[in-house]
């Protein structure tokens, strides 16, 4: 039996359960998102076209349990949400499983004109934002989570609101058994409106099996621009597949870079649309990849206005066993006239074992463009390596320098400084060989493993 078909049989026979336990701005989507994954005979597995490394089959095909009924567990905010960033506090909140929690005091900490809640309330306050999806609906990701997905975050920021501080979204898994979590983040940011968001994503235990079957949908109005960082430091034991959608309108700005420190097995999916002049996307990416750990990253970006300007830059290093790839596609349409679009990716492998697909892609049917692609794939360079021994730096040390050194170009493309910082730190902790999970994602906590 295909991973496919063991989750239709769980929805059709548990449909009223599920249906139950979640709004019916999210219910009314679930029978069109079943025809999807009834049409497909099996899930993308590696090797299939856009698909080097990550098997969707085999990350779906264990029987990891869904809490469907909506079980309880014992959660204490205050814990969850101590993650402030040095000398920058956040505006923090939780998904804990698939359940949006907060404390009771969070919603009257938020300035005026931001709302972050569960899209149970929200489908209640706003349903025509929980009804309609910016995220591809055939993509197999996306109908997974539309079927089973009960509840997740939505961040709504007012017009010409700016947000100081970061909106942070600590996402964790909080079972001592397996549990596939299905997640949706929804961002509205209205006309003019600016705002950070970062998202941490890791459990709170090695014991257990975990996949998070995430999707994040962002639409940004007329001169919005959002900020969207995502840190994942999971572990051995977890797997993750996720989906970012955006629709940008006319002259707003997206800023998204993702940051994959430890995993099991993690694919995550890129899906730009843009819909007006003047629109800029900054894509960045970091891998740092050990072990057996696989890791893919795909973006999909397209022009189909004029004027808009598009850069990518995806960085992996490499280490012992690990497997990553990167696939980039932009689209040019015919009336996407002054279109400027980068697309970059570097790759380095630390090691003679790890592997890195990469296959950048260009499709234009537009004369009046400027664009272009490139990926490049090597190892350390040894003469910079020799210099700085020949200058009294050990071996370890000036790889290490050399590799944080390669990935900072992606780092400067934080514009919060706090959270540059603090990843960099983390960053810097991942290449000496520790653990980049932390007990309650605090500074603290780490400089204490």
């Amino acid at each position: 039996m295909s991973a496919i078909n063991q989750y239709l049989e769980l929805f059709r026979e548990h449909a009223s359960v599920i249906n139950a336990h979640a709004p019916a701005a999210l219910n009314m989507r679930r029978e069109a998102a079943a025809r999807v994954l009834e049409a497909l005979p099996r899930l993308p597995k590696a090797g299939d076209e856009g698909f080097e490394c990550v098997s969707l089959e085999d990350m779906f095909a264990p029987d990891y349990g869904i809490n469907i009924t909506r079980r309880k567990f014992d959660i204490n905010p205050a814990e969850l949400n101590g993650c402030d960033l040095p000398n920058s506090g956040t505006f923090a909140a939780s998904i804990v499983n698939d359940a949006f929690v907060a404390d009771e005091k969070f919603a009257s900490r938020l300035p005026r004109g931001v709302e972050v809640m569960s899209l149970i309330d929200a489908a209640a306050k706003y349903p025509e934002a929980i009804e309609k999806s910016v995220a591809p609906d055939t993509n197999p990701i996306v109908a997974l989570n539309t079927l089973l997905v009960q509840d997740g975050v939505y961040i709504r920021i007012d017009r010409n609101v700016v947000v100081e501080k970061p909106i942070q979204i600590l996402s964790t898994f909080n079972t001592s058994e397996p549990l596939l979590a299905a997640r949706r983040i929804i961002i509205d940011m209205l006309e003019g409106a600016q705002a950070t968001v970062l998202l941490c994503d890791h459990p709170r235990s090695r014991q257990a099996d975990y996949l998070s079957c995430r999707v994040v949908e962002v639409r940004l109005s007329d001169n919005a621009q959002l900020d969207f960082y995502d840190l994942e430091e999971s572990t051995e034991r977890s797997r993750r597949a996720s989906v970012f959608a955006a629709e940008q309108q006319p002259y707003s700005t997206l800023n998204a870079v993702g940051i994959t420190l430890s995993t099991a097995t993690t694919r995550n999916e890129f899906h730009i649309a843009h819909h007006g002049p003047g629109i800029n996307t900054n894509l960045g990416g970091m891998v740092i990849a050990g072990g057996n750990e696989v890791v893919d990253n795909a973006t999909y970006v397209v022009h189909s206005t004029p004027r808009c300007t598009s850069r990518q830059l995806f960085k992996y290093a490499m280490f012992d066993h690990s497997h990553g790839a990167f696939e980039g596609l932009v689209t040019v349409l015919p009336q996407a006239t002054h279109t400027d679009a980068q697309q970059t990716n570097r790759n380095l492998l630390a090691s003679a074992n790890a592997k890195m697909n990469a296959m950048p892609q260009l499709i234009i049917d537009c004369d009046e463009v400027k664009a272009s692609h490139g990926a490049t794939t090597g190892q350390l360079d040894e003469a910079a390596l020799f210099y700085m021994q020949q200058r009294g730096i050990p071996q370890s040390e000036a790889r290490m320098m050399l590799i944080n050194a390669f990935m900072d170009e992606v780092l400067q493309r934080i514009n919060h400084e706090p959270v540059r910082e603090r990843l960099r730190h983390l960053v810097d902790r991942r290449l000496r060989g520790c653990s980049a999970v932390c007990s309650n994602c605090s500074i603290d906590s780490l400089r204490k493993q």
